[in-house]
């Protein structure tokens, strides 16, 4: 039996880890319980847990998952969604949200918890102000059993040496300032998004591309989610009122990657993030010669995971061009 259209998917991408599933899906359940009873509209949530393994295992382990959550699931529509292989997060997130049924998606690292009155006030903010594009739970990051949940620092896009790099705040740099409440909740505006936990309008979010594959498997694509959306003039926000702790159970490039790829993979993503957002011709000029320079000084010194991840970038050169030509405002630049 289908469930009808509602109100909110949650996305979660995983690889079948039953510690992880095992740990965040019994809140998550328990919290969709909680939000529709005090929304007074059983039946419109759901979660699609996109299986990206590549193999079906996680599909394949999700029943004996839920079997061992006890009554967590129970009213709750959990459905699975298979890639044809291991796509990586910001891909399989995309394979997720267009199967989704919600108008709204809350987007989901398989080990991030979430409880309902934060989920209310994330759909509270995008239900009352149409200018903001995506809204995010203060993130706190667990230090283990017993330790209290340290909040995780916003994160800014900089130039460094003609790269962009995407690094958390320091020193009060980027600090999310409060700005005028929205339905009652203090926000503050934010440069980037964290893809660990955003809530997003179903539509607006495939309307404007979601997460590039461009990036794939992953790095960097909120960044570039992020720099899209306030292209378009949009708000990205952070709700200093709704909370999520992220377990950080691993699972990321480093853990899934060769640290020496891992490394490659992220300077090629630099690259193409800052191929695709250039503003000028100008700017694309002053880059090229600085990208010479650093090419120059990388074979001079042996540096050879910059020189693989310019390569990387290169290869992708022709895909990032494509990509660059849907963003809204963007002139055609010949490289």
């Amino acid at each position: 039996m289908t469930s009808p259209p509602g109100d909110l998917s949650i996305v979660l991408p995983t690889l079948g880890s039953h510690e992880r599933l095992g740990r965040s899906l019994p809140g998550l359940c328990r919290a969709l319980v909680a939000l529709e009873a005090s929304r007074g509209s059983a039946g419109s949530t759901e979660i699609v847990v996109v299986d990206d393994s590549g193999d079906g295992s996680a599909a394949a382990a999700l029943p004996e998952i839920l079997a061992g959550l006890g009554d967590a699931p129970r009213g709750v529509s959990i459905r699975t969604v298979c890639t044809e292989r291991n796509l990586g997060f910001g891909p399989a997130v995309m394979r997720g949200a267009r199967d989704a049924r919600g108008a709204h998606l809350l987007v989901l690292h398989d080990d991030v918890l979430v409880e309902a009155p934060s989920m209310t006030a994330l759909l509270d903010v995008l239900e009352a102000e149409p200018a903001v594009f995506a809204a995010a739970p203060s993130l706190r990051r667990s230090k283990g059993p017993g330790a209290a949940p340290t909040r995780v620092p916003a994160r800014v896009v900089r130039l460094e040496d003609d790269w962009i790099c995407v690094r958390d705040a320091r020193g009060g740099e980027g600090d999310a300032l409060p700005s005028a409440q929205i339905a009652g909740h203090a926000l503050a505006d934010i440069e980037v998004i964290p893809s660990a936990a955003m809530l997003v309008r179903r539509g607006e979010f495939l309307d404007l591309g979601g997460f590039d594959r461009l990036f794939g498997p992953a790095s960097l694509e909120d960044a570039d989610l992020s720099l899209c959306a306030r292209r378009r003039g949009r708000r990205l926000v952070e709700v200093l009122g709704a909370d999520a702790v992220h377990l950080d159970l691993g699972d990321g490039l480093g853990e899934l990657l060769d640290a020496p790829v891992a490394r490659a993979v992220t300077a090629r993503n630099r690259l193409l993030l800052r191929w695709k957002h250039l503003a000028t011709r100008t700017d694309a000029a002053d880059h090229l010669v600085g990208l010479w320079r650093t090419t120059l000084e990388a074979g001079l010194t042996g540096d050879r995971e910059t020189l693989e991840g310019i390569a990387l970038a290169m290869d992708r050169l022709g895909e990032m061009a494509e990509s660059r030509a849907t963003l809204s405002g963007a002139a055609p630049m010949e490289f």
